[in-house]
This record gives C-alpha cells, sequence and structure tokens, in this order.
C-alpha cells in the first residue's frame, strides 16, 4: 500500500493526477487534515480520479498514535507534506516495518545563514541517521530525500503569485542589491511527475538524495523582467544597494516588533539558490520546464483573475 501526505498540497495534485494518468493500480492511503466531507470543495480534486483505489485517514502528523495506527499495512510512504513532520513519520514507519520512505524535504538546508538552514538540517540528519542501515538501529526502513528548490506554478504558491500580484498592481519594483543572485525555481508539475519516476525506479532511486530544480539558473533580476514582460507592464524596477537595504532593515526592525522582512533576509538576496539536477537526470530522466516556460502558465492563470487570499496559503 502506499501512504501520500500533502496529496492536497501544489505538487502533491500533480503527483495525483500523474498516477492516474498512469493507471497506477496499487491502493492509496491519503492522509487529510480534515475529512471530505467537512471540506466538500477543497477535496472535489479526487471526484475526478475514479481509477484510483484511493482511502483517506483523517488526522494529525504530529499524534504519533495517529500516525503509527495509519501506517498499518502500508510498504511505501510519499511524504509530501512537510519536513518538520518527517522524524514522527520515521519513526511510525520504522515502527510499522514500512520498506521505504520517500521525503520532499528542502534545498533550504543548504543555506549560509543558520536560521534559514539550521531547522532542516538538524531534521534531515536525525532521519538519515534513523534509516541508517548500516548503523547499530538496522531498521530496515528504506529512505529516498528529494530537495526542491522553491515550488511555483499556479495560484497554489505563495512565492511567484504573490509577485506576479505586486509587479501587477505598482508602478515601481524595490530590488535589493542588484539582482545578480542565482535562483531555479522549480513547477509543481515537474515534482509531481518526479515523485511518480522515483516511486517506479526502486532500483536506482532507493537510498539515494536528489536536488530538483528548475531547467536552468536564472538571476533574480531576469525573474522579475520575465513576468514584467509577460505581463506587458511598465513597473520600474529600482536597485537598492544591500549596504543601505540592510540599513534600512535594520531601522525598521528596531521599530517594528513584528517586521515583515529582516536584515537576515535582506543579506540572503546576496545567496545564490541554483542547484544541480544531474543525479535525477540520470536516474529516472527528469526533464523540468524552462522558468520562461513555467511562468507563463502562472501568469496567463493571473491575467484571466484567478483571485487567491493568501493568508490561507501554506505548504503542503
Amino acid at each position: 500500500m502506499l501512504y501520500v501526505t500533502g496529496i492536497t498540497g501544489h505538487s502533491g495534485r500533480w503527483f495525483l493526477k500523474k498516477l492516474s494518468d498512469e493507471g497506477f493500480k496499487g491502493k492509496i492511503r491519503c492522509v487529510m487534515r480534515e475529512s471530505r466531507e467537512s471540506a466538500p470543495i477543497k477535496y472535489s480534486v479526487f471526484n475526478k480520479y475514479n481509477n484510483l483505489d484511493l482511502e483517506f485517514v483523517v488526522g494529525d502528523l504530529n499524534d504519533s498514535e495517529f500516525l503509527i495506527s495509519s501506517l498499518k499495512g502500508v510498504s511505501i510512504i510519499v511524504h509530501i507534506a512537510s519536513i518538520t513532520y518527517s522524524k514522527e513519520i520515521i519513526d511510525a514507519a520504522i515502527f510499522n516495518n514500512v520498506d521505504w520512505a520517500i521525503l520532499v524535504h528542502t534545498t533550504g538546508r543548504y543555506s549560509k545563514y543558520k536560521s534559514a538552514s539550521q531547522g532542516y538540517i538538524a531534521i534531515e540528519d536525525e532521519v538519515l541517521r534513523m534509516c541508517d542501515n548500516s548503523g547499530t538501529n538496522q531498521s530496515k526502513l528504506n529512505c529516498t530525500i528529494i530537495r526542491p528548490t522553491m515550488i511555483y506554478g499556479s495560484s497554489g504558491d505563495r512565492n511567484m503569485y504573490r509577485l506576479i500580484d505586486y509587479l501587477y498592481h505598482h508602478r515601481f519594483f524595490p530590488l535589493f542589491g542588484d539582482g545578480s543572485n542565482l535562483m531555479q525555481p522549480v513547477h509543481a508539475r515537474d515534482l509531481g511527475n518526479a515523485y511518480y519516476d522515483i516511486l517506479m525506479r526502486p532500483s536506482k532511486t532507493m537510498n539515494q538524495e536528489y536536488n530538483l530544480s528548475g531547467k536552468n539558473p536564472i538571476s533574480y533580476f531576469e525573474v522579475i523582467n520575465t513576468i514584467r514582460n509577460q505581463l506587458n507592464c511598465k513597473i520600474r524596477i529600482i536597485k537598492i544597494p544591500i549596504s543601505l537595504s540592510v540599513f534600512a532593515a535594520k531601522i525598521y526592525n528596531t521599530f517594528f516588533k513584528n517586521a515583515i522582512i529582516t536584515v537576515e533576509q535582506v543579506l540572503r538576496m546576496k545567496e545564490d539558490k541554483a542547484f544541480s539536477h544531474e543525479d535525477a537526470v540520470h536516474d529516472f530522466n527528469y526533464n523540468p520546464l524552462s522558468f520562461e516556460e513555467g511562468i507563463q502558465e502562472e501568469v496567463i492563470e493571473y491575467l484571466q483573475g484567478v483571485s487567491v487570499d493568501f493568508s490561507n496559503i501554506r505548504y503542503e
């Protein structure tokens, strides 16, 4: 049995579609935070996948008793929901003698800034230790780690969609630094397809680690300019030197306790977030979209008038 968390999230929905398109025949147990009956609009996505053998369990991934009971009879886990639940899931998986756990984590662990990476590193290193068959615990749980870069692709993302909205409605865009820092955003569809391909190639992908990024690195300035051009808007980009930006952030944080941007966040604008995905290309023919291709769909969706309440957006 396949056990999936975060199936209604951004990349999770694409994974569900891929399973359906490929005619997956196994039973799929989906973890839900609430019943389908209590949220029919949110979970109506399942109605078009009648060819899949879906089963639903409602519970909290922080609840160890729920995890242990819901993982009974499961052979493979695809954990998409959040890295923050990974240790608890691995604990319950080992208890239930699960064969293989595929965990979706983040390239955020590579940040040189501790507040951005320290928590991710601690969780991931502990998970890898728990799954280490060569160690004293002999858990026999195979583990594959997936680390996406920034995820985008529709109104369901809280990164690019917000940027599109800002660029569309304003005349000026303040850019901290010169915008030369590299990014490599990944489309949610590419991730959903990758989860499936990893699942289908255990001889290649079991006990491996993969960084999953977009097709090519692109500078932050190019990201903004690409969106600006596709929106056909005349917003002016104003480059603010990093030193001045840091100074302004310090002043801002001094007077506002709940500041929406910190000094470290400004400094991270200098940090490259581009990662090779060659291992994924080699092992399961990973072939992601370029940012120019992927963002065009999101811009079109935005221009068609899709509205979203950003306060309710969260990663699954």
